[in-house]
């Protein structure tokens, strides 16, 4: 048995497919090229886009001589842990615009930026009103925890590359093996001035020529509110003359004065108590103390000092 249509009817699935589904078969089509292209534009550009990111976190760091992308708080401050989240962001940095290896680049930048991501977001939580991230650039935790998440939705977005940027046998290239060595030797330069000096910090401060050097910020940790606690703030003399501390800060909230007058002799390291008294109501405190000395490179040293008052 035949099955026959009338004309008209096959006319009207003609223009049905010829107005409707084609059209909408080309737009399809189109689309998929668009976001096809745009998948592939984003795989391309948000890895160096990242590595710019950590790059010049890093570059803001050293700038500042504030090298901890956490803020001052606890642990969180130890000198080699400061420094080694610089060597990080510089060799992920690198890494990321080298090409090299990308899948697993972009899984290194996921779980460095989820990590920040937290600590930016527990650093807000808590009422840090700086985060630290970008050195020289004061910025709040909600700030870098946007700038962390931006970063995170861009790589998702581009998700992982499964190309290698590399030469014949699966050898990086002779620029991506240029920007890996110099990303090494900034590493080693880095971890050298933590092993000579203590902390990236002093490294840089006395790269800079300072005359003494103490840390920029003190942690006291957490104090019950309406309580004492007492820190040791290393304080170095790198002159070449004896340089006497003989005062600093003394009111109702610190007090720098415990252990002064005092000596240091060249190139040496003395320990200078400071006291801090937290306010009766809990949250975080922060401020501003000085050490006076007789040395006329440098009359005064600056501190910054802070705890978290709970009880």
């Amino acid at each position: 048995m035949t099955l026959t249509f009338p004309s008209n009817t096959i006319m009207t699935i003609h223009d049905l497919a010829a107005k409707r589904i084609v059209p909408c078969l080309a737009r399809n089509a189109q689309h998929a090229l668009w976001a096809g292209w745009l998948a592939g534009w984003l795989a391309g550009i948000a890895p160096s886009l990242v590595g710019l990111v950590l790059l010049a976190a890093a570059g803001l760091k050293l700038a500042g001589q504030a090298v901890s992308p956490f803020a001052q708080q606890g642990i969180l401050t130890a000198p080699h842990l400061q420094a080694l989240a610089v060597v990080w962001e510089i060799l992920l940095g690198v890494w990321l615009m080298s090409g090299v290896y990308r899948p697993a680049a972009w899984l290194a930048a996921v779980g460095t930026f989820s990590l920040f991501a937290l600590i930016s977001g527990y650093l807000g939580w808590i009422g840090q009103a700086n985060c630290g991230c970008f050195g020289v650039i004061r910025a709040s935790p909600w700030a870098a925890l946007a700038v962390d998440v931006a970063a995170l939705l861009l790589l998702l977005a581009s998700g992982p590359s499964l190309g290698v940027r590399a030469g014949r046998g699966g050898v990086p290239s002779a620029g991506a093996g240029l920007l890996l060595g110099a990303g090494g030797c900034v590493a080693l330069l880095v971890a050298w001035g933590v092993w000579q000096y203590g902390s990236l910090a002093a490294a840089l401060a006395r790269l800079h020529g300072v005359a003494l050097y103490a840390p920029a910020y003190v942690d006291f940790g957490t104090v019950p509110p309406g309580e004492e606690a007492v820190a040791e703030v290393p304080v170095a003399n790198w002159t070449e003359e004896p340089v006497r501390l003989i005062g600093g800060t003394s009111d109702c909230s610190c007090i720098t004065t415990a252990d002064l007058p005092i000596m240091i002799e060249p190139n040496e390291v003395k320990y200078i108590r400071v006291i801090l008294r937290s306010p009766k109501s809990q949250g975080t405190l922060t401020r501003r103390a000085e050490l006076w000395t007789d040395c006329e490179r440098q009359r005064v040293i600056r501190l910054t000092v802070g705890c978290r008052v709970v009880e």
